[in-house]
């Protein structure tokens, strides 16, 4: 991830966390819990798309002013003048996500799979949808923290995908109902070949030769996994073979291309059933 910024206030219980997750586009995370944080009245030039995750925001949006409780999905376009501040003594948390105008054009022309870009209307601002917010928290933990780039890359476009089918499904009105498949092998044994690299959806677009979401939908329909999904497994494949011939698990890990040991472990255990420290004694 390129840039991260964290502050934290223990006296005043504030806390915030800002990353931006993706290397070439416009788009900022944010995670924070305010109690004593005010804002002036402000807009943003991008998109801002979140959820209010627990507690409660006093905030006025256009004019009207709103209580805005756990399981709201917050969409706001660029130029929507906001400010607020805490609805109850415990502040409020939430997660947001700061979306260039160019970044939402390219995720509609990859849906319309079109060179022409779609307009997103969200209608109203605040939605009360907890399945939906659920869903977000999710996507939004993986883009926030991963130290994978297809992790990242695969996340923020189901997320931004969960949030446009529910709110804004004109966007999707003029999908195409079929996506190539046949091009979808390439991009597989672009995988196996780079089991040890930080791969990007990009990367797999242009292997591929198809748009972002093309290519998710392709890989899903092909391996019934997710291009993040599939890799990670084959990482973890070659993590089993060096444990199995002696690579201390640390080792292993950094020539599979994961960040440290104790983020290999943890997906190891998921998908093995035990630690990697274990596995090798089992297969001695």
């Amino acid at each position: 991830m390129n840039d991260c910024f964290e502050a934290q206030d223990n006296r005043l219980r504030d806390w915030v966390s800002i990353r931006r997750p993706l290397s070439k586009a416009a788009v900022e995370t944010m995670t924070a819990h305010y109690v004593r944080q005010s804002f002036k009245p402000h807009a943003h030039d991008e998109y801002v798309i979140g959820i209010i995750e627990d507690g409660v925001h006093s905030v006025w949006c256009k004019g009207r002013h709103h209580q805005v409780t756990s399981g709201t999905v917050v969409t706001m376009h660029p130029g929507d003048v906001h400010h607020g501040g805490a609805g109850m003594a415990a502040g409020w948390k939430q997660r947001m996500v700061y979306i260039s105008e160019r970044e939402i054009r390219r995720f509609t022309r990859d849906v319309a799979d079109s060179d022409k870009s779609l307009v997103m209307e969200f209608g109203r601002t605040f939605h009360h949808e907890p399945a939906l917010a659920k869903c977000f928290a999710h996507f939004h933990e993986v883009l926030h923290t991963s130290t994978l780039a297809l992790a990242r890359d695969v996340a923020f476009d189901a997320l931004l995908g969960a949030v446009t089918g529910v709110l804004s499904p004109a966007v999707f009105d003029r999908q195409h109902s079929a996506f190539p498949d046949r091009r979808i092998g390439n991009a597989i044994d672009y995988l196996n070949a780079h089991v040890d690299d930080d791969v990007t959806l990009d990367e797999l677009c242009v292997v591929a030769g198809l748009r972002r979401r093309q290519t998710i939908e392709a890989f899903k329909r092909i391996t019934g996994l997710s291009p993040h999904a599939y890799h990670l497994i084959q990482k973890i494949k070659a993590v089993k073979v060096m444990l199995r011939t002696g690579v201390l698990p640390a080792e292993a890990a950094a020539q599979a291309g994961f960040s440290d040991q104790s983020h290999m472990t943890r997906h190891f255990v998921a998908i093995v059933g035990m630690t990697p420290g274990a596995y090798a004694q089992a297969s001695r």
